[in-house]
């Protein structure tokens, strides 16, 4: 599945639209959805490579910045290595304080912090007793309610702060999240909550890779409309813009 995006837009969207909307055959409206929903703007996915083929060379000749990817490319957050109890060494940063496995800081190319949503689905059954003047009347007061049982299901959504860490050298991207670190290696600099030490370890990072580009314009979660959403929608997202960055 490809997936096409504009990374950059030339001039204000209004001045975009028309044009643009006509060369990637969609409707003004649609066109305007996706490019207020925020950058990178997914303007097509498609099975389809010639198609997404022109859809790139429509949106170049428009002058703005188009971002290709197949879908296949993506690296899923379970596949990427989570930073732990990670360490900063001289040359590169560790995933664990046991483990040999270093991240070269020179190996760094894009940072992108993030945040990831997740839904919980939760079913319990309830009992209730309810009252039955009726019966209770007709009984004499022997029987005066009832016990009925019925399901009732939520949805509980839970934010966490991520930190995409993309490499130079193409090898899958390692991952810190805000909760799951244990923050060790930042030594005296630990602070008593997750969200001051995951901004930390950002800012001990962005020192330690000052040639590396940051970005947060995914701090706010969103949907690929009918293709992904939560936790799934946030890797294409951050390979879109990882891939506009790194050029």
């Amino acid at each position: 599945m490809h997936i096409v995006a504009i990374g950059e837009l030339r001039g204000t969207v209004e001045d975009a639209i028309r044009p643009l909307a006509l060369d990637l055959q969609t409707t003004p409206y649609e066109l305007k959805l996706a490019l207020n929903a925020g950058f990178p703007a997914v303007v097509l996915v498609t099975v389809d490579e010639t198609l997404a083929k022109a859809a790139v060379a429509a949106i170049a000749r428009n002058g703005h910045a188009p971002i290709n990817c197949d879908r296949s490319d993506v690296v899923p957050s379970s596949r990427m290595t989570l930073l732990r109890s990670f360490k900063f060494a001289a040359s590169g940063l560790a995933a664990h304080t046991a483990s040999d496995e270093e991240l070269p800081y020179e190996d760094i190319a894009v940072m992108l912090r993030a945040m990831h949503r997740t839904t919980t689905e939760t079913t319990e059954t309830v009992k209730e007793r309810k009252l039955r003047p009726v019966m209770a009347i007709a009984s004499g007061g022997l029987v005066m309610s009832k016990t009925t049982t019925r399901t009732v299901t939520s949805n509980t959504a839970q934010n966490e702060q991520v930190l995409y860490i993309f490499r130079r050298s193409g090898r899958p991207p390692w991952l810190l999240r805000e909760r799951s670190a244990q923050y060790v290696g930042l030594g005296t600099e630990l602070k008593p909550t997750s969200l001051e030490n995951f901004s930390n370890t950002i800012q001990r990072l962005r020192k330690l890779a000052p040639h590396a580009s940051y970005d947060e314009r995914l701090k706010n979660s969103r949907p690929l409309r009918g293709v992904a959403d939560g936790i799934e929608a946030s890797d294409i997202f951050a390979h879109l813009l990882a891939s506009f960055l790194a050029k």
